[in-house]
């Protein structure tokens, strides 16, 4: 199976060789980047937002590593500290000890007694303090090795140091990145969830509508009781409401009678 599998990758290989000649290495390059970026697409961002603090995670280990690391390093350089004290001294020891076969040899003494009681010829003074003195430029070398090897380390030390501080203030500052990304993703759900509610309001329109003409026909009523006494008539309750006893005959007579009286007057 794997046989024929790879067969026919080469058998397409071969076919888009054949077909588009040297340019078959970008196509297939851009196919590649186009599938990448679908499928990365097609990731739920809440799984992406996973990844990512999975991935912060994984820097924890690191930290712990480089804190050990400085750790260690600030023990070596103690302890390098120490024993270079006791080079000092060592050395300072060796100088005053060398100071004092000189004085003995400037003074012109025909021996020299040690601390033991014993004496010593001038030149065995001379071979010991030759001696002595090759020792101590070749401890005072060494001394001044250290020192370098010493600054140096301190140098890194400080250096490692930054580096951590950096790290640590990346790291929290990812922590915060990963929060305000979970946040705006919780908010962009909400807003979905608040956008793919569907409210049936039919019922509310019907009960609208309802009231609409419950209101429409209480209008009616309320004009019908404003206008049903001057068309249908009324018992008068107040002064204003009576009508007069008017004699519309007379009126008419007494009218029309002054009329013609004054038309046989103009004649």
């Amino acid at each position: 199976m794997f046989k024929k599998l790879a067969l026919g990758v080469v058998g397409v290989v071969l076919v888009g060789g054949l077909l588009f000649g040297s340019r078959i290495v970008p196509y297939a390059k851009t196919a590649y980047e186009k599938v990448r970026t679908t499928a990365q697409d097609t990731v739920p961002i809440s799984f992406q937002i996973d990844a990512a603090k999975e991935q912060l995670k994984k820097i924890d280990p690191e930290i712990k590593d480089m804190v050990w690391q400085i750790a260690k390093e600030k023990a070596q350089i103690k302890r390098l500290n120490s024993e270079m004290v006791v080079q000092e001294e060592s050395m300072s020891k060796r100088y005053d000890e060398m100071i004092t076969l000189r004085e003995h040899l400037e003074t012109g003494g025909e021996y020299y007694v040690a601390t033991n009681g014993k004496s010593y010829t001038n030149s065995r003074v001379k071979e010991d303090l030759a001696h002595r003195f090759s020792v101590y430029k070749t401890a005072e070398k060494t001394f001044d090795k250290s020192k370098q090897i010493q600054d140096l380390r301190e140098q890194a030390l400080e250096t490692a140091l930054v580096k951590l501080e950096q790290a640590q203030s990346i790291q929290r500052e990812l922590q915060v990145q990963i929060e305000n990304l979970n946040a705006r993703q919780r908010m962009v759900d909400v807003a979905k969830t608040a956008s793919n509610i569907n409210i049936d309001d039919s019922q509310l329109a019907r009960t609208q509508s309802m009231i609409d003409e419950i209101s429409a026909k209480i209008d009616t009523e309320e004009e019908m009781l404003n206008l049903a006494p001057r068309y249908f008539g009324q018992i008068p309750v107040s002064q204003d409401e009576i009508i007069s006893d008017r004699d519309v005959l007379k009126e008419m007579d007494a009218y029309f009678n002054k009329s013609d009286s004054n038309e046989v007057v103009n004649k």
